[in-house]
C-alpha cells in the first residue's frame, strides 16, 4: 500500500534539494553533454533525461548571459524554471552565488 502523503513529502523534499540557483556555464554545459538532453515543448532550456526520482528531473536554462538550474517535476509546469521566475530570483538575489555542481545535503556547491 502506497502512503500518498509520504510520497508527496518525498517529492517536495527532492524538489527542494536543488532549488532555483545560478549555476556556472561549465556546469550547465556539462549537464547538456552528459546524457541526451530532454527538450520539452513549452519548457525553456532542457532537462537531464535521467530522473532524480519519479518525474523529477534537473532543468537547466541560459538566460541573459547567466545560467540556472533546479529540480522540477516534468509533469507539473508550475515547477518549471521560467523567464519570469528567473527575473524574480535575480531581483531578490542579485549577488547569488553560482553552483559548480549539484548542491550537497548541506546546500553547498558554490564555485
Amino acid at each position: 500500500m502506497i502512503n500518498i502523503p509520504n510520497v508527496a513529502a518525498q517529492r517536495v523534499a527532492t524538489l527542494a534539494r536543488f532549488a532555483l540557483s545560478r549555476v556556472t556555464e561549465a556546469f550547465h554545459d556539462e549537464m547538456l553533454g552528459t546524457l541526451p538532453p530532454a527538450h520539452i515543448s513549452g519548457m525553456p532550456g532542457f532537462c537531464v533525461c535521467e530522473a532524480v526520482t519519479e518525474d523529477v528531473h534537473a532543468q537547466f536554462i541560459d538566460c541573459n548571459g547567466r545560467f540556472y538550474g533546479e529540480n522540477v517535476a516534468v509533469r507539473d509546469p508550475a515547477t518549471w524554471i521560467t523567464h519570469a521566475l528567473i527575473a524574480a530570483f535575480d531581483a531578490a538575489q542579485p549577488n547569488a552565488a553560482e553552483f559548480a555542481s549539484y548542491p550537497d545535503e548541506a546546500g553547498e556547491a558554490a564555485a
